[in-house]
């Protein structure tokens, strides 16, 4: 069979069932670290619908990355660049390439992944207090690392985790040294879960999916499909993890801290204050 009859097709939906393949699994979710959601994800199970909070905080994200690219565009090679890795059903899109020259003066110039992360004001103190990366966005970004080293050969030195607050336009900046050692885990069960997905079954046990006080269970696309997914948070309900006490923990820093700056400005003046300030005086 030709290629063009191929795509033909797949066009007209004419695919017989050995042709079509299974889907591909982006990095984002590759990078949760929840296999059990790679395998819905290889095998096209339908996403639930995000609410309409959630579509608005994407909305802004999408802005919010349109003029951070702004900011760094002295850097920027190329944006949004497409990558697949057919063995391993991995396929995504880059932020951007960054190219740093050595005439910038920094110690490692070259080629650089960029991710850019908007997140609140609790996920912004968590990485601010971590002084790192999340986990999740570490492997993500070394998946874009891989990614663009594979598929294009560029020689990228390393990554580049963009942090902004969304809520105060604060922001972080992490370097990410280039480690295949970091993905060596989560990509050697890879393969397992393909090969069941081609079976069309999902992987079982533990090793396979997030713990229960996970707080990624409740943003799951494929919450509705998952009964473990659905015990975890139903438990969650019943009491808090330690994880989202954390998070609650950090919320009430960060907002006393605001509140405290807020006072600082909002300082109640006298009444000669405001008379000079007016020039009734």
């Amino acid at each position: 069979m030709k290629i063009v009859e191929l795509l033909r097709r797949a066009v007209e939906g004419r695919l017989e069932p050995g042709e079509e393949t299974l889907g591909y699994v982006h990095p984002s979710t590759l990078a949760q670290g929840c296999l059990l959601a790679v395998g819905h994800e290889l095998l096209r199970h339908p996403r639930a619908e995000p609410g309409a909070r959630r579509r608005r905080i994407m909305e802004a994200g999408i802005h919010s990355h349109e003029r951070i690219m702004g900011y760094l565009r002295p850097f920027i090679v190329a944006r949004e660049l497409p990558f697949m890795e057919p063995e391993l059903r991995i396929r995504g899109r880059c932020d951007a390439l960054l190219y740093i020259p050595p005439e910038a003066g920094v110690e490692e110039p070259g080629f650089y992944a960029l991710e850019v992360k908007t997140i609140g004001s609790v996920g912004f103190a968590e990485v601010r207090a971590r002084g790192s990366p999340k986990p999740e966005h570490l492997r993500q970004c070394l998946l874009y690392q891989r990614g663009l080293r594979r598929f294009y050969g560029v020689p990228v030195r390393g990554g580049i985790v963009y942090y902004e607050n969304r809520d105060t336009l604060e922001y972080r900046i992490f370097s990410v040294d280039y480690d295949e050692e970091g993905l060596a885990e989560l990509l050697g069960k890879l393969p397992e879960v393909i090969a069941l997905a081609r079976e069309g079954r999902l992987p079982e046990g533990e090793g396979y999916r997030l713990p229960a006080d996970h707080w990624a269970h409740r943003y799951c696309p494929y919450l509705p499909l998952c009964p473990h997914g659905q015990e975890a948070t139903a438990a969650a309900k019943g009491g808090i993890p330690p994880a989202v006490k954390a998070r609650i923990i950090a919320q009430r820093i960060v907002e006393k801290a605001q509140g405290n700056r807020e006072k600082g400005r909002r300082r109640e003046r006298s009444l000669e204050e405001l008379a000079r300030e007016f020039g009734w005086e």
